[in-house]
């Protein structure tokens, strides 16, 4: 058992892995209907991540008292999924304080998660404040982050780390991702899609692109940062021996199905 600091259990030790032979350590993000953060907690609860080790990732971040999450089973044009509402319980201005990357690095390396969780979680953020001080032209650590400063996106990126490395996967691969269109309202205003900060990644990572037909915003920052920032490549899926799939819901309806699927299994065998 781990050790406890405040009552909370260390999760280096604590957060526990599939711990079998047969752990599914290829990961595959299927984004034909975009990425978002809570699209990928979604996937990860319904390929079996119990909600527990993600509330406990919350707890210690320190934001057990701010961020609730709860699970239901929805329709996406039929096809059921898992949707996971990451809701803030605010408490005066601290929701939605407005970070730099120096201030939520510290916050994720204060919370005991596992090496690895850790390393995923501050690749994550360094990787989008380096394009959004791109687009505007400062340097990552002068980045002030509005969005994806807030408590929920960073409760997003830290338990999808946390769970894809409880699941025991090591290496994450991506499809290509649909770039969306029409426009959506920003802290700097009304912005194109893809927004400013989430095409600079697509350029930057090389990510292949292509239009579904869909004209809203389907790739949001927290998502295009984790599939940018973990995946090793875009492109097809990698050659597994697929064990499961779990499907997260967006959180509207769209012309197709809204889900995100991934998809999880071992290497395939050699022949």
């Amino acid at each position: 058992m781990g050790s406890r600091k405040n009552g909370i259990i260390n999760a280096e030790v604590f957060i526990p892995t599939i711990g079998n032979h047969n752990a599914m350590t290829l990961a595959y993000w299927d984004c034909y209907a975009g990425i978002s953060g809570d699209m990928c907690l979604g996937a990860l609860v319904g390929a079996g991540v119990p909600l527990e080790v993600l509330e406990q990732a919350i707890a210690q971040l320190g934001l057990a008292e701010s961020i609730h999450m709860r699970v239901e089973p929805v329709l996406r044009c039929g096809q059921q999924a898992t949707k996971v509402y990451v809701e803030e319980h605010h408490h005066g201005d601290h929701g939605h304080h407005h970070r730099h990357l120096p201030e939520i690095e510290e916050m994720i390396r204060q919370a005991h998660l596992s090496p690895q969780a850790e390393r995923w979680s501050l690749a994550v953020f360094r990787c989008l404040a380096v394009a959004e001080g791109a687009v505007h032209g400062i340097p990552p650590e002068a980045v002030h982050f509005h969005e994806v400063g807030a408590l929920d996106a960073i409760a997003d990126v830290v338990c999808t780390c946390v769970g894809l490395q409880w699941l025991g996967v090591t290496q994450i691969t991506c499809g290509a991702l649909p770039v969306g269109g029409g426009s959506v309202q920003c802290a700097h205003g009304r912005m194109p899609v893809p927004a400013p900060a989430v095409l600079k990644l697509m350029e930057t990572h090389r990510v292949p692109i292509y239009s579904n037909g869909i004209q809203q915003e389907l790739v949001t920052p927290t998502g295009a940062a984790i599939a940018t920032a973990l995946s090793e490549r875009f492109g097809e899926p990698p050659a597994m021996a697929l064990e499961k799939v779990g499907i997260g819901a967006g959180e509207r309806d769209l012309e197709l199905p809204n889900v995100l699927r991934l998809w999880l299994g071992a290497p395939a065998p050699k022949k």
